[in-house]
């Protein structure tokens, strides 16, 4: 386990910034109990999520309380809606994924009673753990199994800790299996690198073992590496500007067990802070990139620069050069997922990324001041969203004041 490093130079969430983003959560609401991904977007049960995870990072609980009956009962039909589509027990990433959010989601409204979803829990709980795991490629690192080993980790918290299941022995595997696993970076797949995919993907893994409150031997490598990964503006993606994804995981793996190792990383990540701070949209959202499009002599530089900085490490070299000519594609002009029809531009702010570019923010200042903790609601079930600093008993459970919206 590293030492934590402290200094009197702290991160500070401007409250002009906190409130910029209420704002934004108020552009994409849709009634009582719903939430566009963008002001632009319909409505979807993935957008209610952020919204409601927005809602509760600010500590805006008046709202949600107000809301919260309404809220349950979205949030429990969409998510029986979208199992009523599959015969089957459903297991991909999508269908998984919402589960999971609404259980948290649940969570943050004070929801989450023992027989709630308990069905659609138990279904996903793996009979065969090692199976389960080589199925989706985790213990081989393949893109977006990182996702898929987190949902199986939080469905079986979530049987021992709600309902009761004696499941501990599969829990113990998981962790088994993965430390098995890691490559020399921390992380699993190649060891050639080290690569964004190597913590892209992993740092699904690092929540759980942070939930877990289980040691991990290449904990100071993982932060070596992710460090070195880092572009100038101090954002993490392959592609310029970064990317909520992205720099949330990186975030995350720089500041094990919500503390900062060294001054090094500590210096990292107050050029992070600064430049996301610096890239709030006018309408108080955040978006994936500034940098993607337009494709402008200035933004092909940025690219460029990204390859240039590749030299010397051929994965990383061939990765970001991937990446570099995949999203000059007109197929990339807009930013595609399964949280929504609507297509977003790279510009565009969204409560996705405005989620996770605020819960980074979060965690840095919660990281340099742990007192810093009191001032946002992180979400007390584990997966995303999650601090060791509720285990602690350091953030706080009670109301504050409500974070007034600005108009933008």
């Amino acid at each position: 386990m590293t030492t934590p490093c402290t200094s009197l130079d702290v991160v500070t969430v401007p409250d002009a910034a906190r409130a910029a983003y209420r704002a934004f959560l108020d552009a994409c609401r849709e009634g009582p109990a719903g939430f566009r991904l963008t002001p632009r977007a319909e409505a979807t049960p993935y957008a209610l999520c952020f919204g409601i995870f927005g809602l509760h990072l600010l500590r805006d609980e008046s709202t949600l309380n107000a809301e919260r009956n309404a809220c349950v009962t979205a949030l429990v039909d969409n998510i029986r809606r979208a199992r009523a589509a599959h015969e089957d027990v459903p297991r991909g990433k999508a269908y998984r994924q919402l589960l999971a959010f609404t259980l948290s989601a649940l969570a943050v409204l004070e929801a989450l009673d023992d027989a709630v979803l308990a069905d659609l829990v138990v279904e996903q709980l793996p009979a065969d753990m090692e199976q389960a795991l080589h199925a989706v490629g985790a213990l081989g690192g393949k893109a977006q199994s990182g996702n898929q080993a987190l949902f199986l980790a939080i469905f079986l918290c979530h049987a021992r800790d709600r309902l009761g299941r004696d499941v501990d022995h599969l829990l113990k595997q998981w962790v088994d299996l993965h430390f098995r696993s890691m490559n020399r970076w921390g992380f699993w797949g190649s060891d050639a690198g080290p690569t964004h995919l190597h913590f892209q993907n992993g740092y699904h893994q690092y929540e759980v073992l942070e939930y877990l409150a289980v040691e991990n031997p290449r904990e100071r490598g993982a932060v070596d590496a992710v460090s070195a990964l880092a572009d100038p503006q101090g954002h993490f993606a392959p592609y310029p500007g970064g990317g909520g994804c992205y720099d949330y995981d990186a975030v995350f793996v720089l500041t094990p067990n919500g503390s900062i190792p060294n001054a090094e990383t500590a210096s990292l990540l107050r050029k992070t802070a600064a430049t996301l701070l610096s890239e709030q949209c006018p309408d108080g959202g955040f978006c994936e990139s500034l940098y993607v499009r337009p494709r402008s002599p200035a933004n092909l530089l940025r690219f460029a620069g990204q390859i240039r900085r590749a030299l010397g490490n051929p994965a990383l070299l061939k990765e970001r050069t991937r990446y570099a000519l995949a999203l000059q594609r007109p197929a990339h002009d807009r930013v595609n997922t399964h949280w929504s029809r609507y297509q977003r531009q790279w510009h565009e702010s969204d409560l996705w990324d405005s989620w996770f570019r605020m819960l980074t923010l979060a965690r840095i200042e919660a990281a340099f001041e742990p007192a810093a903790a009191q001032r946002w609601g992180f979400i007390d079930y584990p997966g995303i969203g999650w601090h060791p600093a509720l285990r602690t008993g350091t953030a706080a459970h009670d109301a504050a004041p409500e974070v007034k919206a600005v108009d933008r």
